[in-house]
């Protein structure tokens, strides 16, 4: 097949644009410094117990270091179970998946879940607080995001 003229000029046009957005994609996940952190966090209701389960995500390009986690389950105003972990450093596009909060309680309550971070990037302390609603649904899912460039 014998391409004319017009033909050639769109095909290298399409040929520079999906160039030009691999480029772009390229130079933001990995040559533009930024501090982007993910918390993925899901709540299931057995048989057996309720637990949460998180996973953070460091897809930014700067280092995390002194990465500090603590997720706790309030009843009102008992708490029911807390834990503290400390992964230390997250490299850059690493993940961490913390082991299972595991809480005892009626399936029908209300309960509410703490999650705080605390970690240093580029020699500064940060902290982020998230608050979720755990009501008497069966499984739920909660993804937040923080980004500094």
């Amino acid at each position: 097949m014998i391409l004319g003229p017009q033909q050639r000029k769109v095909i290298i046009k399409f040929g520079v644009g999906i160039m030009a957005l691999l480029l772009v994609f390229v130079c933001y996940s990995y040559v533009i410094p930024r501090t982007e952190v993910e918390i993925d966090t899901v709540y299931h209701s057995s048989y057996s117990a309720l637990f949460v389960q998180s996973k953070i995500s460091n897809t930014g390009t700067k280092q995390i270091s002194n990465l500090k986690i603590k997720s706790s389950v309030w009843n009102g105003t008992e708490m029911l179970e807390t834990d503290t972990h400390y992964p230390g450093v997250l490299n850059a596009k690493q993940s961490v998946k913390l082991p299972p909060l595991i809480f005892d309680g009626p399936h029908s309550d209300s309960y509410e879940l703490l999650i705080n971070l605390e970690f240093i990037i580029d020699g500064e302390k940060q902290t982020l607080a998230y608050n979720y609603e755990i009501a008497d649904y069966g499984n739920l899912a909660w993804h937040d995001q923080y980004m500094s460039f």
